[in-house]
């Protein structure tokens, strides 16, 4: 009966163990799919609203793209703030081959579509400092290599007024409560802030450029804020960390229900099939809310 015992005994801790290593690796899929989750599904979903946004610069910018830049440093007139969420210019690099249209906003939503210009600071040509801030790992990672920018390197704003050109004068890391960067200057310059290092929000990377040149003042029909149509960002809603809690117990319940109906029938496909089709929804819906509670410059 002892020895009976004992081999119950073994069994019970084998099929416990063997539980738990179904779960350690099931959490590991999980982890790897929402890493695939940051760095493919929410770069396709901001390449799609880049060539919306581009869609709507060529209403006004025929080419789509920011041309050389021909005329004097002479900074341009304060112009009305076209408000949260139109775009402002087209921000070409060409020493890091980028080319994101500026969405007017750097909140959470602002950001998921392209480089935001942080509100209250001067627009591309104008006196001032003009300050733009990017994700560098997530939603398009537009500013990904903005640390292999070097001194001299010409970044090209191409906006409803004018062509602008800034050349780069220095790049250094700051702590992210540091918002002296973007704050007025004595010169008019163009200011880009990132995460530093990549893939971690500790600090901030920034880039400083001079304005070079301003080209021809562009003559257009109707006024520029009536031009820069709104796209849609802080109308969004912002999932909380109670959706994580509602979308991660629903995928959980799903993942433990395909388990046992997989143990219990012979139609294992089937039920793998439908435990799919009804998970993958979750597990989206769960990756979104997560992604939501990082920060906003990750």
């Amino acid at each position: 009966m002892t020895e009976w015992r004992v081999k119950r005994s073994h069994r019970r801790r084998a099929a416990s163990l063997a539980r738990l290593g179904h779960a350690l690796i099931s959490a590991g899929l999980v982890v790897l799919l929402f890493g695939g989750y940051q760095l493919v599904v929410t770069d396709t979903l901001q390449r799609s609203t880049q060539t919306q946004l581009t869609t709507e610069v060529r209403r006004i910018l025929p080419s789509g793209s920011a041309p050389r830049v021909l005329g004097t440093a002479t900074p341009l007139p304060r112009s009305v703030d076209p408000g949260e969420g139109h775009w402002v210019g087209v921000l070409s690099i060409p020493a890091i081959k980028l080319q994101q249209v500026i969405v007017n906003g750097t909140t959470v939503n602002d950001l998921r579509l392209g480089p935001g210009h942080y509100l209250g600071t001067p627009m591309p040509g104008e006196a001032g400092n003009v300050a733009i801030a990017g994700h560098r790992t997530t939603w398009g990672r537009p500013f990904r290599n903005l640390d292999h920018l070097k001194r001299g390197d010409q970044i090209v704003i191409a906006t409803p007024r004018a062509d602008v050109l800034y050349r780069v004068a220095w790049q250094r890391v700051v702590a992210p409560t540091d918002l002296s960067v973007i704050g007025p200057t004595g010169t008019n310059s163009l200011t880009l802030t990132t995460c530093h290092p990549a893939y971690s929000a500790a600090q901030r990377l920034v880039v400083r450029a001079e304005l070079v040149a301003v080209g021809h003042v562009r003559r257009t029909p109707v006024s520029v804020t009536e031009t820069q149509s709104r796209t849609i960002t802080s109308d969004v809603p912002r999932p909380s960390a109670w959706h994580i809690v509602i979308w991660g117990s629903l995928a959980l319940a799903v993942y433990l229900l395909t388990w046992r109906f997989i143990r219990r029938t012979r139609r294992r496909a089937l039920v793998i099939v439908a435990g799919l089709l009804v998970g993958t929804p979750l597990l989206l819906a769960l990756f979104n809310a997560i992604s939501w509670q990082l920060p906003a410059g990750y």
